[in-house]
């Protein structure tokens, strides 16, 4: 399928339903019953590798042919027609495109600042991202009437959409805050049984995701800061069965005079000691520093597995 002149009625629709999606184009053809939409939709299924400018020509017969019938003049609305994606957050808008057409998702990104544009085209699928970038270089060439149609009809779409403070959209931060907030040894159940199940999701946790074996990837300052408001007997226990490094890296991360008080409360834990108090110690360490973290005095994610240039 190569040239436009060979190209039935069947073939046109099929290619401008492949193109936009069935949703849309579904807008173009409101009289069809449903033994035309089978045919069309069959049809789909065997076209395939159809040239830009064929696929062009195809978009400009049907915009020209079927919606400028009802194009008005232009007014502030044909002006701005994207002009409602500014209330919307970037997960609305991802949650809006997300099932739509690449070239709808183009032009639907091309309308927001270089910032948002950049997020979220990366927040789609890694095989869609390069699709809609190519997308995104030939919008020019759909005409306007087309541009204000796939605007109304993905502003009408938006009136559904729940704002942001009515849901949430999950994700490894979220998993990271829950597991957090939970008892040690079920911390561990969690998150051995996410590293089986869903290993990409366990990668992502990692960056947000903050354990007492992580508190010497901090620098000594902020540690230090972390143990003034922990009780030295339990930064004792929280060291027990640590390797010495780990000891020594607490240790030197506390004042002088700190540092003696500590290593007295060290040696009256000599022997073993229960599990409980030990992991019990060891968290409200890492709560202190999380607590520090959302007083903005330092990011985790800063730290946790970041790659640092000397």
């Amino acid at each position: 399928m190569t040239e436009y002149k060979d190209l039935t009625g069947l073939d046109k629709a099929a290619i401008l339903f492949k193109s936009l999606g069935t949703n849309l184009a579904l807008q173009m053809f409101k009289g069809l019953n449903k033994s035309q939409l089978q045919k069309i939709r069959q049809h789909m299924s065997s076209i395939s590798n159809i040239p830009f400018e064929v696929k062009k020509s195809v978009l400009e017969e049907f915009y020209f042919g079927f919606v400028t019938e009802k194009f008005t003049p232009a007014g502030e609305e044909t002006k701005k027609p994207f002009q409602y994606l500014d209330d919307l957050s970037d997960n609305q808008i991802i949650s809006l495109i997300a099932a739509e057409s690449p070239i709808i998702m183009a032009i639907t990104i091309a309308q927001l600042g270089a910032d948002r544009q950049v997020k979220i085209l990366q927040a789609l699928p890694l095989d869609a991202q390069p699709k809609v970038m190519a997308e995104i270089g030939h919008i020019g060439d759909i005409p306007l009437e087309g541009v204000v149609s796939i605007a109304n009809e993905l502003k009408e779409k938006a009136a559904f959409l729940p704002r942001a403070s009515e849901y949430s959209r999950g994700g490894g931060e979220n998993v990271a805050g829950i597991l957090s907030q939970m008892a040690p040894k079920d911390e561990r159940r969690f998150l051995e049984h996410l590293e089986k199940e869903a290993p990409e999701l366990v990668q992502q946790v990692k960056h947000f995701y903050f354990t007492f074996d992580d508190m010497t990837k901090l620098p000594q300052n902020i540690v230090g800061d972390v143990l003034k408001s922990v009780e030295a007997s339990e930064v004792a226990y929280a060291l027990k069965g640590q390797p010495d490094e780990v000891k020594e890296f607490f240790i030197n991360s506390l004042p002088q005079r700190t540092q003696v008080i500590l290593q007295d409360e060290m040696q009256l834990l000599e022997g073993p000691q229960p599990r409980r108090k030990v992991e019990a110690a060891q968290k409200k360490i890492v709560d202190k520093a999380r607590e520090q973290e959302k007083e903005g005095r330092f990011k985790l994610e800063d730290f946790m597995d970041a790659d640092f240039i000397e």
